[in-house]
């Protein structure tokens, strides 16, 4: 190595080492804290906000004045807590002209685990709305700001493991109801920031509810009126958020759960949001609905913001799933799944273009396309809508097609025009539904049913009225219209049920869901039922009441008239064969009321053919369990001898209750025939005119017949019942080797005394 190499390399050493020294000794001579002064104005000043900083040390290895404390006041009308505050802030600096000529050329911010609050007013304003507003009131920069920021610019901003809380300001009742909300591990890069030019930037964080974000793009200029209305353009990715917590939605919207993405493609102009592209991917949300009416909320409450002008070129919602509850209902909540759907066009003033998928629950599926708007963004089911909506093989008890109290279920499929003007809904349209069950102790019905429908809702008081629904059963048509008020926790109905001549054999198979139980065997055929009833309370226990008229019809499988042949003794006859195997109902009319499962009839009018009348009143329970109290009039008798009640015999003696009465009177010891026909022919005689009083019990399904004796001793008198209760009338003091009395046996026999 030549002397000449040897001696450039020793010069540059001293160098080196002169600068070594002269930087570790430079804190020394230099008071960087004689500058905070000037650096507290300078920021004060651009930023419109008095800025206070700590101790200011020199480190001229990262080439700038570090600040062990710093805060940023906040806007006075909004708290008196700083804006910012920072337990440590490097101020980058240019060295030379800090040395050479004390001016402080700043060239970057590092903040260092800095707090930041961010509060909003009821009408919408930030409070760091008004940041860099002084700026632009002074007009041109004085000579210190121009130096410390040639053209307001600075080169590098860095906020690292910051914390930004989220909170409500002056203006209203929501500041003590809301609660704050906290973003963590907040971390910001802004390249070349300027006030008055486009900046680059980069940004993510940690959301309440262990979500991220992450934002990247361009902002700027600064809008010294107004910085929320700084322009900025860029790409947002969010990863498992959770709404609710992360204040995206507030409590009284009833959202939760979580979503696993969320990309959006969006640029702000300072007045316009435009969106691209937005893509929510695999949410999984709850809706809690509110039926209680809406209160429209005043007007300019959120004041000016980005989502009042809103414009979004394509939305889209993949793989969701969204579960729905009502407050203060039961039972389970319907689970909605694959839940797709598609937004085009969407602006806040206008209708866009959507469709919309989903499996429902118990597995049908729900398809919707039309269009929706102007979007209201203070209740989202007040939106305008004009949609045709098809759902398929949907199970009704599940699906919140229905309230969940009201315990209709069946398979249906549902085809209607939905158009809302925002505080209207009408819907119109036809469902097919099969194994319909109307009543919660009913069974699906055999028949299917079909319905054409029309609705219309006040979507804020969350009444309707159903202006004309006919239901079809068969050849059967019933028609339906009245009120309903859905804002309560169940839905209170005012209906009107009407049906006229209506096919009974159309009917049968359908009677089960209504919860009607024959007898165990049997089946109605053949005549016409009409009836007019009226459907009151609400879903979740429903009145219904009215009057029911049958006519021509056959109990096909009950044998009526051998239910009541023991009874038909106490007319001294008995019920002819006319009635077979069947119950032939010539008419039969009654005044129902059904609550709760268990029905009450009143004014029952009952004409029997082969059998006679009744008439009475009574109830069965929601097990179906009969109480029944008739008053029995039995028309078609025949005497032993098969000759009808009433009529005389070949052989000239009397037939019916006379025949019997003479027969009986020679049974009695001691007396004339007079005697026997004074206690029993009276006693018969009086039964057949004032009637049996019938008490029936048992099941739907297997009904009972006995004699109501309280009735029976008001008919025929409180004596003549007692000696048919003790058996005088007819046992006396028989003689013997003569047979016993016929009538005794039967009586006893009906009485259990056999």
């Amino acid at each position: 190595m030549g002397k000449a190499t040897r001696m450039v390399l020793a010069g540059i050493a001293v160098v080196v080492v002169l600068i070594i020294v002269a930087a570790v000794s430079l804190p020394l001579f230099l008071n960087a804290d004689s500058f905070r002064t000037r650096i507290e104005g300078t920021l004060s000043k651009s930023l419109g906000r008095k800025v206070t900083v700590g101790k200011l040390n020199l480190s001229v290895w990262s080439g700038g004045l570090v600040a062990e404390q710093a805060t940023v006041a906040d806007d006075p009308k909004f708290s008196q807590q700083p804006f910012i505050q920072a337990d440590s802030v490097k101020i980058g600096v240019e060295i030379v002209p800090l040395i050479l000529r004390r001016e402080i050329h700043i060239r970057s911010f590092a903040l260092q685990t800095p707090k930041i609050q961010l509060l909003r007013a009821a009408n919408g304003t930030w409070n760091y709305s008004s940041i860099g507003g002084a700026a632009s009131k002074s007009g041109a920069q004085d000579a210190e700001t121009k130096q410390a920021f040639p053209d307001l610019t600075v080169g590098h901003i860095e906020v690292a493991n910051g914390q930004i809380t989220v909170g409500t300001g002056p203006g209203g009742e929501a500041a003590a109801s809301t609660p704050n909300r906290i973003y963590e591990q907040v971390n910001l890069d802004v390249k070349n920031f300027g006030f008055a030019s486009a900046f680059p930037f980069t940004a993510s964080a940690h959301l309440p509810g262990d979500g991220t974000v992450s934002v990247n793009g361009t902002a700027g200029p600064l809008n010294q009126q107004d910085a929320a209305a700084t322009p900025f353009s860029g790409h947002l990715g969010m990863k498992h958020i959770d709404p609710l917590a992360a204040g995206f939605v507030g409590s009284s919207a009833g959202i939760s759960g979580t979503v696993d993405s969320l990309d959006l493609d969006a640029a702000w102009s300072g007045t316009q949001l435009h969106v691209t592209k937005l893509t929510v991917d695999t949410p999984r949300i709850t809706v809690a609905r509110n039926t209680a009416p809406k209160t429209p909320a005043p007007a300019n409450a959120e004041g000016s913001s980005m989502m009042q002008n809103l414009s979004v070129d394509s939305a889209e919602v993949k793989n969701g799933t969204v579960t729905l509850t009502t407050a203060g209902q039961g039972g389970a909540p319907a689970v909605y799944q694959q839940v797709n759907a598609t937004v085009t066009n969407l602006t806040p003033k206008s209708f866009s273009p959507f469709s919309a998928s989903a499996q429902l629950p118990g597995g049908g599926s729900l398809t919707a396309n039309g269009k929706a708007g102007p979007f209201d963004q203070v209740n989202t089911a007040a939106t305008p809508i004009d949609a045709h909506v098809s759902l398929k093989h949907v199970e009704l008890e599940t699906s919140g097609v229905l309230a969940p109290d009201a315990g209709i279920n069946g398979l249906a499929n549902l085809d209607a025009k939905v158009l809302s003007n925002g505080q209207t809904l009408n819907a119109n349209g036809t469902a097919h539904v099969d194994g319909i069950k109307l009543a919660k102790n009913g069974r699906p019905s055999a028949k299917p049913m079909d319905v054409q429908f029309a609705i219309v809702q006040d979507e804020r008081a969350m009444t309707g009225t159903v202006q004309q629904a006919t239901v079809r059963i068969g050849g059967v048509a019933i028609n339906i219209a009245g009120t309903y008020q859905a804002s309560g926790p169940t839905t209170a109905l005012n209906l009107k049920v009407n049906g006229n001549a209506m096919s009974i054999n159309e009917l049968e198979a359908f009677l089960p869901a209504l919860g009607v139980q024959l007898p165990q065997g049997s089946r109605l055929q053949g005549g016409t039922v009409t009836t007019s009833l009226t459907v009151s309370g609400s879903t979740a226990r429903p009145t219904v009441s009215g009057p029911v008229e049958v006519s021509g019809t056959q109990l096909a499988g009950f044998d009526l008239g051998a239910k009541l042949q023991t009874l038909s003794k106490f007319t001294g006859g008995r019920i002819g064969s006319a009635t077979g195997s069947g119950t032939n109902i010539r008419s039969l009319s009654m005044v129902i009321q059904e609550a709760g499962g268990a029905i009450r009839t009143d004014k029952i009018a009952l004409d029997v053919g082969g059998v006679g009348t009744a008439t009475g009143a009574g109830s069965v329970s929601a097990g179906g369990a009969l109480d029944y109290n008739m008053l029995l009039k039995l028309t078609g008798l025949v005497d032993g001898g098969a000759t009808p009640a009433g009529a005389s015999s070949a052989g000239g003696g009397g037939g019916g209750i006379a025949g019997l009465a003479g027969l009986a009177a020679g049974y009695i010891p001691g007396g004339g025939a007079a005697k026997g026909l004074g206690s029993v022919g009276g006693i018969a005689s009086g039964v057949l005119k004032s009637g049996i009083p019938v008490a029936i019990g048992g099941t739907t399904s297997n009904p009972t017949f006995a004699p109501n004796m309280r009735g029976l001793a008001t008919g025929i008198g409180a004596s003549a019942a007692q000696e048919l209760l003790s058996g005088k009338a007819s046992r006396g003091s028989a003689t013997p080797g003569k047979p016993a009395n016929p009538l005794g046996n039967a009586l006893g026999g009906l009485l259990g005394k056999h």
